[in-house]
């Protein structure tokens, strides 16, 4: 009688577990019925994460809920977000047989502290390039740190130190406040100061650049992100340290990224990029000019084939200093030219586009462009080349410039954030 007694206390106890186990067990495989409708972090900005890494998570839509996948990239958001605690969680969604996900970030009680190695490039042409900063974050206010040697972003190579400070959550993770300070010493090329000789009408070098830059930004909806503020840059004269040039300017920047999934292979991704600057007396400057800077990328992929296209095109109006002039002859436009052999002082006008085919990390690319201005005709401007480029990050390519003479080729490599 004692031993049936316990037999049945044991089924008891043992169904209910039985059940329970089998339901944490077969949750997910559930829900892997079912088709991804829409993915989202919470808790702290969607722009916090890398822009392959907010791919990725797209990527998930339209496809089947892959719980392996979903963890995945709650691994690689922790990484990304250190500080925070990350999980995620499945939701109904609006459509029958669809889901969501959304994954919660978490700030942990010690405030993160990172590490940031930003672009680290070289150039055959221009030697190495990059920057190293450090940042602490505590309650949504992050201050950050470090120093840079660039040659290959502008017509100057720029070496100094960065400083900024950005409070992210003001009242709502969508708008953000940033104040930056940069002190700069610019160092500028034999062929720039030849060419300053016969153009009296572009402003000169200078000795020191200093710029403090406060901003206001709002992610009004998705991927979007807007930015207002002003460039308060002071130029210090090569000949005397008291004379200094002001480059006082409004501020705006537009973004746009966004991934669109369709069918069962195909992925797009498209981006925009917008830069408004105003110089004006009425912010008490010494220079007048209008800049503007439009950017477009697209790619489409299938599997492992990658089809991408660039284009950028600018207009600057009135006499601008050397920092804001275009250029062309870099590690990422007109690969394969040297930029004082397309305009060894820039241009107030600029035009260029890039076609480029990857095959895994392997990538073919050409590319066509030219800057002008000052009374100059445009002379168009083509290289082709060859690489590997691993995620978008590390990068090894060789360029050519397609003329008749002096045919050189250029070699880059390095690290992109």
């Amino acid at each position: 009688m004692r031993q049936a007694i316990l037999h049945v206390l044991l089924l008891v106890l043992w169904f209910p577990a039985l059940a329970l186990a089998r339901g944490q067990h077969d949750e997910p495989n559930v829900n892997t019925r079912y088709v991804v409708e829409s993915v989202s972090i919470s808790g702290v900005s969607e722009t916090r994460v890398s822009a392959d890494l907010r791919t990725d998570i797209q990527g998930m839509v339209g496809q089947k809920y892959d719980p392996a996948t979903a963890d995945a990239l709650a691994g690689r958001i922790r990484t990304e977000l250190r500080g925070y605690a990350v999980t995620f969680k499945i939701r109904r969604g609006e459509r029958p047989e669809h889901v969501r996900v959304i994954y919660e970030a978490r700030r942990r009680g010690t405030p993160p502290f990172d590490v940031h190695l930003p672009p680290l490039v070289y150039h055959s042409y221009d030697g190495f390039s990059g920057a190293i900063a450090a940042g602490v974050e505590s309650h949504g206010n992050y201050f950050s740190a470090g120093v840079v040697n660039n040659a290959d972003d502008l017509l100057e190579r720029f070496a100094g130190v960065r400083l900024r400070y950005e409070h992210r959550r003001v009242g709502t993770d969508r708008v953000q406040i940033g104040i930056g300070y940069n002190l700069y010493h610019p160092s500028f090329q034999p062929e720039i100061t030849a060419a300053l000789a016969a153009a009296p009408l572009v402003p000169g070098t200078y000795r020191t650049r200093r710029e403090f830059a406060p901003s206001v930004s709002v992610f009004p909806v998705g991927q979007v992100k807007l930015t207002v503020g002003a460039s308060f840059s002071n130029l210090q004269s090569l000949d005397s340290v008291a004379d200094l040039q002001r480059a006082y300017a409004w501020t705006f920047d537009a973004q746009l990224r966004d991934v669109v999934r369709s069918g069962a292979r195909l992925r797009h991704r498209v981006g925009i990029d917008y830069g408004l600057r105003v110089a004006t007396t009425a912010l008490e400057s010494d220079f007048e000019y209008t800049r503007h800077l439009v950017a477009a990328d697209y790619s489409l992929s299938a599997g492992r084939h990658t089809l991408g296209a660039r284009v950028q095109a600018g207009h600057l109006d009135g006499a601008a200093p050397l920092f804001e002039r275009f250029s062309l002859g870099n590690s990422s436009t007109l690969r394969g030219w040297d930029r004082f052999d397309v305009a060894p002082l820039g241009g107030d006008r600029l035009a260029y586009g890039s076609l480029e085919y990857r095959y895994r990390p392997f990538q073919v690319f050409y590319d066509f462009g030219t800057v002008w201005g000052g009374g100059r005709t445009a002379t168009v401007r083509h290289s082709v080349g060859f690489g590997v480029a691993w995620r978008n990050h590390f990068f090894l390519t060789v360029g050519f410039p397609v003329r008749l003479n002096r045919v050189r080729p250029a070699v880059m490599f390095g690290f992109r954030g």
